[in-house]
């Protein structure tokens, strides 16, 4: 939720919204501003005209026989105002009603409101005498529409703009989100997908040049598994003759001769590995427990061994392509840290773990970072001798094949630890 409260999407929804509630809410206000004017105007004139046709029955009759005029009410003295029952807005339009009336009359009028036994206006008369100098109107009766056709009608027209900018907006910021969800994957996953073309123009554009850019990423990263698939493949041919060559030999130098012949094919072998991949390795469901366990099996008598810490800790994984990534890790704790090397497996609630822990002086934090990169060796803890700098590499692309990451650690009190992080219930790639 937090996210999407700071997400461009919701802040142009709220800029919107607002916006567009003041211009309602202020054109509304013109609109009613407007017809109560108007409404203030008609009654004036209409109260003007029976002002001045009373004033005129007063003049051409006596005082005695206006009473009998059916409705008209006559006073010597308006009642007295209650000021408590008195309002804003029947202040302000008491005051307009006397400035129109004082227009149309042609005089100041003197304008009283009476609210009992019933609310109404008293306007002073000209020409009555001390016992008709007031005379009675009816106030005006409150609006019976349980809803105002205007408000309605703003209202209705306010939804109707909010939702199509709503959706003009959610048609930038869907294609926006897919865009930026796709870019976070670059780098993170094997294959990339590209997006559909939709939307609006510029997103259209944005889509097309993504796409673009994932066809030429696939295009390298084809071309480059390609050229060390091929390299690695064709240098395996003159390995072997060169190896045949040499056992041949009965120099003093045959052994040493041998070793760098064994340090070349294990480098040749790292680059198909990385090249080749394992998106075509089928997936089982295997005990990690186990699995740790038969892989360290093959490196106890060089002080390897494994425990597990749990009860069936299962997880979906390419065995082939997981084996070879922990033989890496195990094979690096042994030549670059110290014996004894203990291949710890263990299952949380988010994701199973398989730990190589070594007992070397492990590396610096600020060279960690580097020890995942291709042909890179940490000048503290590399010997360089049969290795190219892919091992920790693969071992990392094989572990974000499966959906996992490979965190790489100093131990407390000395140490190193290499932690393989796999999802619990997550397909690999």
């Amino acid at each position: 939720m937090k996210r999407f409260a700071q997400s461009l999407y919701a802040r142009l929804a709220l800029v919107f919204l607002l916006a567009l509630g003041a211009s309602y809410a202020t054109m509304y206000w013109m609109f009613v501003s407007q017809m109560e004017e108007a409404r203030t105007a008609s009654l004036a004139r209409s109260i003007a005209t029976q002002v001045r046709l009373v004033e005129e029955i007063l003049e051409a009759h006596p005082p005695a026989g206006v009473p009998a005029l059916k409705g008209l009410r006559l006073a010597p003295e308006p009642p007295s105002a209650e000021e408590e029952r008195a309002t804003d807005s029947n202040t302000r339009q008491i005051s307009l009603l006397k400035q129109r009336l004082a227009e149309e009359l042609g005089r100041p009028v003197a304008v009283v409101a009476s609210f009992a036994p019933e609310d109404g206006l008293w306007i002073e008369l000209q020409g009555g005498g001390d016992l008709h100098r007031w005379m009675s109107f009816g106030a005006r009766k409150p609006h019976t529409h349980r809803a105002d056709p205007l408000l309605l009608s703003l209202l209705v027209g306010f939804a109707v703009v909010f939702a199509g900018g709503m959706l003009l907006l959610w048609q930038i910021q869907r294609p926006l989100k897919r865009l930026g969800l796709a870019l976070e994957s670059v780098g993170q996953l094997p294959r990339l997908t590209k997006l559909p073309v939709e939307g609006a123009g510029e997103t259209r554009v944005l889509s097309e040049r993504y796409n673009d850019m994932v066809e030429r990423l696939q295009l390298f990263e084809e071309d480059r598994a390609t050229m060390l698939a091929g390299v690695a493949h064709d240098l395996r041919t003159p390995i072997t003759r060169m190896r045949l060559l040499v056992e041949l030999e009965q120099g003093s130098r045959r052994q040493a001769m041998l070793q760098n012949l064994d340090d070349i094919a294990r480098i040749t072998e790292q680059f198909l590995i990385y090249a080749r991949g394992s998106a075509d390795e089928p997936v089982e469901h295997r005990d990690l427990g186990l699995f740790a366990e038969e892989v360290a099996a093959s490196y106890a008598d060089r002080g390897v061994s494994a425990v597990c810490e749990g009860k069936d800790v299962r997880s979906p994984v390419r065995v082939n392509s997981l084996r070879r990534a922990l033989i890496n890790l195990i094979e690096n704790a042994i030549e670059y840290g110290g014996t004894p090397v203990l291949v710890r497996t263990s299952c949380g609630a988010q994701s199973t773990r398989i730990g190589v822990e070594d007992a070397g002086p492990g590396i610096e934090p600020s060279q960690i970072a580097r020890a995942l990169r291709p042909f890179t060796r940490l000048d503290n803890s590399r010997g360089g001798k049969g290795h190219c700098g892919l091992g920790l590499l693969i071992a990392s692309k094989i572990v974000q094949e499966h959906r996992g990451v490979l965190e790489l650690r100093n131990r407390e009190g000395g140490g190193f630890v290499a932690e393989i992080r796999l999802p619990v219930a997550a397909q690999p790639h």
